[in-house]
């Protein structure tokens, strides 16, 4: 069932600066030429990026308490799983190279 606070979020396109700065963060990925285990630990820390971290960080936290003061008792981690299934979306339009090029499906859909 649909939290009140995730409608009122999708209604109000609240996430939106959100989504655009991870967008960037995706974008500055993908520059540097990264895979996904690089994000585990990077191997350096460009200003962009960190920068886009930051503001990433602030505007995650702040929507929270934004919605926590409309709707009272939001659970963070409830609000952080709404969070990844949204940029999980963006993760698929933006790719990073994972080193791995063999198919990690079972080839079945082909005879099909």
């Amino acid at each position: 069932m649909r939290q009140h606070w995730e409608k009122f979020i999708k209604t109000l396109d609240a996430d939106k600066e959100i989504k655009e700065t991870y967008v960037n963060l995706r974008n500055a990925f993908k520059r540097e030429g990264w895979t996904e285990k690089d994000l585990e630990k990077p191997p350096y820390y460009p200003t962009d990026i960190m920068r886009n971290f930051q503001k990433f960080n602030e505007l995650r936290d702040k929507l929270f308490f934004e919605i926590k003061s409309f709707f009272g008792d939001v659970d963070f981690s409830d609000y952080s799983d709404y969070l990844k299934n949204v940029l999980y979306k963006i993760d698929l339009k933006t790719p990073l190279e994972d080193g791995d090029n063999k198919r990690r499906d079972t080839w079945d859909e082909d005879f099909e």
